[in-house]
């Protein structure tokens, strides 16, 4: 990907945070930077568990009843982005970028693709062979699912982006069909290494990654106070 020479990226490191949290600061985040003002931002999480809906598949795409969801104590939210219904959950990181891309001189899809390719590189340095599959967007080990990917674009603006699973919970993938596909299997980091993954190593990795594929400087950045940030 060739780069300007003066792309920048501010990298908020949130911890393990909720859903609903995040989505609305990535909101915030990504109106401010339509109006031209505010910086290309990626927030690295770890959310606690739900469900997420694509825009275009408002009905859960499930493998148990929404009762049984409830039992296991996961919200079902919809969201604004592509792709279908996707899990979250501790052990997987969760990266959102709120890129203005025409400053990049990049499309939608060669940012997804990019976001693909640093997940790809993190793999790698477990030794890990990541793949991209005809079946869809996202990132597979021999046939399995490790990382999945969905955008919103608002005047050339993203936010979501990718997660990857570190070591989460399997089993909660069970409870649906991971996006809208019912014969995928999904794994984990920790399952292809065959031991513990350190998610905050998983991190740094990431970030280098995406300096080194989209060409910008990264930049990690103290997190604001939440009720600051609230109040924004």
């Amino acid at each position: 990907m060739t780069g300007d020479g003066a792309r920048s990226v501010s990298v908020y490191q949130l911890g393990t945070t909720s859903y609903g949290e995040v989505h609305r600061l990535q909101q915030r985040l990504q109106a401010a930077r339509r109006a031209g003002s505010g910086v290309d931002t990626l927030l690295l999480t770890e959310h606690r568990p739900v469900f997420t809906l694509g825009r275009s598949h408002p009905q859960p795409n499930l493998r148990v009843s929404e009762e049984v969801v409830r039992q296991y104590g996961i919200d079902i939210v919809q969201t604004e982005r592509g792709g279908d219904i996707t899990y979250h959950g501790p052990g997987q990181l969760v990266a959102y970028g709120i890129i203005a891309l025409k400053g990049w001189g990049i499309g939608v899809t060669d940012y997804l693709a990019g976001l693909e390719e640093t997940v790809i590189g993190v793999l790698a340095d477990w030794g890990l062979r990541g793949e991209r599959s005809p079946r869809g967007r996202g990132v597979w080990v021999e046939g399995k699912k490790i990382a999945s990917a969905g955008l919103n674009v608002r005047g050339w603006v993203t936010m979501h982006g990718i997660a990857l699973n570190v070591d989460p919970d399997l089993g909660h993938f069970e409870l649906i069909n991971p996006c809208g596909m019912p014969d995928v299997e999904m794994t984990t980091m920790a399952a292809e290494v065959g031991r513990q993954v350190s998610l905050e190593q998983v991190q740094e990795s990431f970030i280098y990654h995406f300096g080194r594929v989209f060409e910008c400087t990264t930049r990690v950045a103290p997190v604001p106070g939440r009720e600051r940030a609230k109040q924004r």
